[in-house]
């Protein structure tokens, strides 16, 4: 049986596991900016010509996305000189923005702008199906879209890629088209649909030679809320499969290992897979990220734990 607090843990793994997240179409042309009133800084115009954008949907009240400004703020700062304009949106009310920029948001070094009637928020979260904020949406020179995401999940690398040319956008394609697939097969899962088994199948071959794409399949099976069909066994071949591939991938599979045996019930066997992921590290970022799964993992244990005597019967 999985864990009912597979949720709260997942929200830890999402810093720690670099997941596909929802399907979108890139190369298309990015849909302009409909803005009810500029806030702050001056108006921005995304179009083709000579600079890049980063447009960031955001919300006031978003503890992830006050996180987000600091970042965007350097970003800004490190390639203005190459035409790079950051612009952040909320279809929020304007009073409320002007409220956060007065506080909060008083650091704020690029032009903030309160959507029309969410008709930027939709032109541009819809067509990629992101659902959640803060998201930030890379426009070329060329006006089409060429990566969205988390500010802080991947920005700055694609942003420094596309600034120095050589960035692979059809790569990114295919990435797109893997979460499509594995939209579809969460959906299913959810549902129940009998035909979820199949598609979990080819899912596993579509991946067979990606270990981080295999990965991402375990690590959905396994913390996906609410699927009606959960298969671990996949989970459990996609994991094994990654093993196999290189032993470079060794970080990402144990990281992501330790949270499928936690979630079904062998605590001490996720600890030490967290364990061998941290000894698998490479580099500070790396490290951090295996000790706070390791730190997680140790507090939900110390937990069990502590609940266990509380209910063992007195002498």
């Amino acid at each position: 049986m999985m864990n009912k607090r597979v949720v709260s843990l997942g929200v830890v793994m999402a810093v720690l596991v670099p997941l596909m997240g929802w399907s979108g179409q890139v190369g298309d042309p990015a849909a302009p900016l409909e803005v009810k009133q500029w806030l702050k800084g001056n108006p921005v115009a995304v179009k083709a010509g000579t600079n890049i954008y980063v447009v960031e949907i955001f919300g006031t009240r978003s503890l992830a996305s006050r996180a987000s400004i600091t970042n965007l703020n350097a970003l800004q700062k490190r390639y203005q000189d190459k035409g790079v304009v950051v612009v952040g949106i909320s279809d929020e009310p304007a009073d409320r923005i002007i409220e956060f920029l007065q506080g909060a948001g008083a650091k704020i070094e690029y032009a903030i702008a309160a959507d029309d009637q969410r008709r930027t928020v939709q032109s541009y979260m819809k067509p990629v199906r992101q659902r959640g904020i803060p998201c930030a949406f890379i426009v070329g020179k060329d006006g089409k879209l060429l990566w969205h995401g988390h500010p802080l999940g991947g920005l700055d690398e694609a942003l420094g890629q596309i600034v120095a040319g050589s960035y692979d956008l059809e790569a990114l394609r295919k990435e797109d088209f893997a979460r499509g697939q594995m939209t579809q097969y969460l959906t299913l899962a959810t549902r129940g649909d009998k035909r979820t088994g199949n598609s979990g199948r080819t899912l596993l071959a579509a991946r067979t030679n990606n270990a981080t794409l295999l990965c991402d399949l375990a690590f959905q099976i396994v913390t996906t809320p609410k699927l009606a069909r959960r298969d671990i066994v996949l989970a459990k071949t996609a994991l094994d499969q990654a093993e196999k591939l290189s032993p470079t991938n060794a970080m990402i599979v144990n990281q992501t290992r330790a949270i499928l045996l936690i979630e079904t019930g062998q605590k001490e066997e996720a600890l030490d897979s967290a364990r061998k992921a941290l000894a698998a590290a490479q580099g500070e970022k790396e490290k951090a990220k295996a000790e706070l799964l390791i730190r997680t993992m140790e507090a939900r244990l110390g937990a069990a734990r502590t609940n266990q005597a509380k209910a063992a019967p007195t002498p």
